[in-house]
């Protein structure tokens, strides 16, 4: 029964190797020599319909069409899209038993219609569709069913969607084996797919990267870049994921939304990229340039979309798209020359990541536009433009890093030196304020202690010359009163001696307060038995002490020599005075020392003692150990 088959097949064959359009039909399908499903190329015709004759009333004869030459079988050229594209075939069931099948024409197609020659009337007439799956027959192909011993000569009429990634690959297979067919063809792109995948997780990541660092820095070219990985990041996904499950969106997306997505996304990287390397200050040429692409970008997609939607001239849509992308490949090459001569090391680092951008680019578009195609082992992953785009987009997303890595340390030490600049002139004002306030202060003083010396010493010194010419002439008769009058008039004097001392600011010194102190230590030891030695340091350091603090520390020392005088017995006295980052004055004596009742005696002396080295931040004390020992400690640092 199979050889009556076979036999019958061939007979009606015979008669028909020349379609009555004069051109040689394929040979026949035996459905025998199909395992589960078999690629058909070389026995399909694929031929274009230039007149557009085609109706759906029953014809005689494929219309009025031209062969695809061999060499465009795998791919659809530009200009071939939006033709009537018709595939005719000749399928011979040579088995027992009736079989449905189902012909896939390839991707990515937009409608189709099978046509069987109906071999009473010799026309072509519209074929019973057979709904072996919905999810995979509306679109992808048709199923059809013939009965054992039965050739069928059919027409299929295919539309395919405008883009550049239609591929015309002719698959013919048993009905249950669609679901598996169509398994095994995206297998064969799983590692393309898994790729792509992981591009998405990176994208996705750098938009909360870049966000966070819009957050931290309030930079709006982090807003720009998070928009840019959204875009490519969200294109890159639905084309992984439609080409898995083929749906009707998918047409629409590969032929309308990828480039959309991509000119959008590629617009805000040119934002980004203005914002990021500041090009309108640093880079004036290169911020021109980048503003004419975002011109560029943005005038391509709206005559992409006027040309998508209201016209069928797919040749000019596909044009106007190249373009655009040869204009976005003008400016990397730009970017990477203007790099070259602006030795700028972020300028550098975005060059190098628009380098693989470029390379990985025209990979790209030479796959999309180009009928070769690389072999090997991973040849599916390679023949990929999408991969190519990925691998150039993934390089330029490292070095993008790298270049804000770089450009965040130039940022903290650019916020460091302008913090250490403001702190620097806000002390250098606090210091000038603090001079001009400490001139004038030393202005007033040396005026008061001038006019004290002048006035009111003047007039001191007359008080005491006069009361001892009265002393002079009134001799043992002298009242107990004039004598009072010349004690107070010398204990004044000195006393407004130390205050002009103080306040004049040309004192204010350590090798000053020193000197004073020798000098008062002479004139009050001058008529006594004690000797008395003032040990100054090895090294007296030029720091100032002000007029307040040498005033509280001599009248401390001046209280210390009058009780040694008065109660210590002594014979020796020893002042030492050390500096570092106190000045130190230890006062000395070889007396008898000071028990505990002399010491309540004394508290008043003792308590004023300390008390003024508090008020001028010091500290005092004392001690017996072979006489006595007073130490003043006061701070030299405000």
């Amino acid at each position: 029964m199979r050889i009556f088959a076979m036999l019958c097949c061939c007979c009606l064959l015979f008669g028909k190797v020349y379609g009555q359009s004069g051109k040689k039909l394929p040979d026949s399908i035996f459905l025998s020599s199909i395992q589960l499903s078999q690629s058909i190329d070389s026995k399909v015709g694929i031929f274009i319909d230039s007149s557009g004759s085609f109706a759906d009333k029953p014809f005689g004869q494929v219309p009025a069409a031209s062969m695809i030459p061999e060499a465009l079988h795998r791919k659809l050229p530009p200009q071939l899209v939006g033709k009537y594209i018709f595939m005719p075939f000749t399928v011979c069931n040579d088995l027992h038993s009736p079989q449905r099948l189902f012909i896939l024409p390839g991707f990515y197609v937009s409608k189709s219609k099978l046509y069987k020659r109906n071999a009473a009337t010799g026309q072509y007439e519209e074929a019973p569709v057979l709904a072996i799956n919905s999810r995979y027959d509306a679109q992808m192909g048709k199923g059809f069913e013939l009965a054992a011993g039965e050739t069928g000569d059919y027409l299929l009429y295919v539309d395919f969607i405008k883009t550049t990634v239609n591929t015309l690959k002719p698959i013919i297979c048993f009905d249950y084996y669609i679901p598996q067919l169509l398994s095994e063809l995206q297998h064969d792109r799983r590692l393309n797919i898994i790729i792509t995948y992981i591009i998405c997780g990176i994208m996705l990541m750098m938009i909360f990267y870049s966000l966070a660092n819009y957050y931290t820095n309030r930079s709006t070219a982090f807003l720009y870049y998070a928009a840019y990985s959204l875009l490519l990041g969200t294109m890159f996904f639905f084309k992984a994921w439609f080409y898995r499950t083929p749906l009707p969106a998918n047409y629409l997306f590969e032929s309308y939304f990828d480039f959309l997505m991509q000119g959008i996304g590629t617009f805000f990287y040119f934002l980004f990229l203005q914002n990021f390397l500041q090009s309108k200050k640093d880079f004036p040429l290169l911020h021109a340039i980048l503003h004419s692409q975002m011109v560029i970008t943005a005038c391509g997609l709206l005559l992409f979309s006027l040309l998508h939607f209201f016209s069928n001239h797919f040749v000019r849509e596909n044009l106007t798209e190249n373009l655009v992308k040869y204009a976005w490949s003008f400016s990397t090459v730009f970017l990477i020359g203007y790099a070259f001569f602006f030795r700028s090391a972020i300028l550098r680092y975005v060059a190098i990541g628009h380098c693989f951008l470029f390379v990985g680019g025209l990979l790209s578009l030479f796959l999309i536009n180009s009928t070769y195609r690389f072999s090997g082992a991973i040849a599916t992953l390679m023949n990929d433009s999408l991969f190519w785009y990925e691998v150039g987009v993934l390089f330029e997303l490292v070095f993008f890093l790298v270049a804000l890595s770089y450009k965040t340390k130039q940022d903290i030490s650019a916020r460091a030196r302008e913090k250490e600049r403001l702190l620097l002139a806000v002390e250098k004002d606090s210091i000038e304020r603090k001079m001009v306030i400490l001139a004038a202060q030393q202005e007033e003083r040396n005026r008061i202690s001038a006019d004290m010396h002048d006035e009111l010493g003047s007039g001191v010194t007359a008080i005491r010359l006069l009361s001892e010419l009265v002393k002079a002439k009134m001799k043992d008769n002298t009242a107990p009163e004039i004598e009072k009058i010349s004690q107070s008039a010398n204990e004044l004097i000195g006393k407004m001696n130390t205050i002009i001392w103080t306040m004049k600011s040309a004192n204010d010194s350590i090798d000053n307060l020193i000197a004073y102190v020798r000098n008062h230590a002479a004139k009050f030891f001058d008529n006594t038995d004690i000797v008395c030695q003032v040990i100054p340091p090895d090294t007296i350091p030029p720091v100032e002490i002000s007029g307040e603090k040498r005033r509280n520390i001599f009248l401390c020392i001046k209280e210390s020599l009058n009780n040694i005088v008065k109660h210590a017995n002594a014979s020796r006295v020893e002042i030492f005075f050390s500096v570092d980052q106190h000045l130190q004055i230890t006062i000395k004596d070889n007396g008898r020392g000071l028990n505990t009742a002399e010491i309540r005696l004394f508290s008043n002396g003792i308590s004023n003692m300390r008390k003024r080295m508090e008020n001028i931040g010091g500290s005092f004390s004392i001690d017996n150990h072979n006489g006595t020992i007073i130490v003043l400690r006061i701070p030299l640092q405000e």
